[in-house]
């Protein structure tokens, strides 16, 4: 079993520096990856299953097309749930899962490579891998920086290859709430960091996405579409104070767009709202 750390980021001070010269966003966002680091230790249990979804792993797999022997990566891996699945499938593939948080590849079990680096600039050559797999995360960068996330999956995967990605999305109109209720959400527990004039988070259109796409190369389909279901008030992230900040401002909303997000109170308390998801093939 590999516990070794490889490509880790050894100077992330330095790295920040230089890429804010370009005005992108920085490889290391330091409230995120605390955050991060701080629920590693929950990310696979029944508070985030809603969030994570892992009833989709065998679709991604299956969408991908990978074949034993293959070389795979799951960008912005968290725990690593598909990496584990794919080793468990395909013995004879080489499984690599990359994430900027230590904490989440300590949880990352099997004979797995783990790389500690940003999506925004990996340590891997050109063409590198048969398979790329990306699930409930690419919305972590704002959107400045998604696209250039896409440009660099672009870059290390095949000509060949296959990009699966499971993420999140908004229309035009849930677009600005559902944004602000994250990045409250994120202001209220600590993990919010000023990039500017945006979301620290974002969470695109379907349509915003499309572009993305065609922008880095790709040609897309459009595979499946599903719910995620949110519940931030269980996870204990926030304080007490930001937990009512998070309340006055799901509470406000119009009665239209609280039926839009599908928001309900559970039997403890918690209120719940429904994030609708997609699941893409691209190459």
């Amino acid at each position: 079993m590999k516990n070794e750390f490889e490509n880790p980021i050894n100077n992330p001070e330095k790295q920040e520096k230089e890429i804010s010269e370009t005005d992108l966003y920085p490889i290391v966002n330091s409230p995120l990856q605390q955050r991060y680091d701080r629920v590693a230790s929950q990310w696979n249990s029944e508070i985030y299953k809603g969030t994570r979804r892992d009833d989709l792993i065998p679709l991604l797999v299956e969408t991908s097309g990978m074949k034993d022997g293959m070389i795979a990566l799951e960008a912005m891996c968290g725990t690593g749930l598909l990496s584990a699945e794919l080793e468990k499938k395909f013995p004879n593939s080489k499984i690599y899962a990359l994430d900027f948080s230590r904490g989440m590849l300590n949880a990352v079990e099997g004979d797995i490579h783990k790389i500690q680096s940003s999506i925004l600039a990996t340590p891997f050559s050109e063409h590198s891998f048969d398979r790329i797999f990306l699930r409930s995360a690419l919305y972590d960068l704002p959107r400045r920086a998604q696209t250039k996330a896409l440009q660099e999956i672009k870059r290390v995967l095949k000509a060949s290859g296959i990009f699966t990605l499971q993420t999140y999305f908004t229309t035009p109109e849930t677009r600005e709430v559902l944004n602000n209720i994250v990045n409250i959400k994120d202001l209220a527990s600590g993990q919010y960091q000023d990039m500017g004039k945006e979301f620290p988070r974002y969470f695109a259109t379907d349509k915003e996405l499309g572009k993305w796409f065609a922008e880095a190369s790709f040609q897309f389909e459009r595979v499946q579409d599903f719910e995620g279901v949110i519940r931030y008030l269980r996870t204990k992230e926030m304080t007490e104070l930001g937990q009512s900040m998070w309340v006055e401002y799901i509470e406000k909303l119009s009665s239209d767009m609280k039926e839009a997000i599908k928001l309900r109170t559970e039997e403890n308390g918690s209120l719940v709202y429904n994030f609708p998801g997609v699941i893409y093939k691209l190459s």
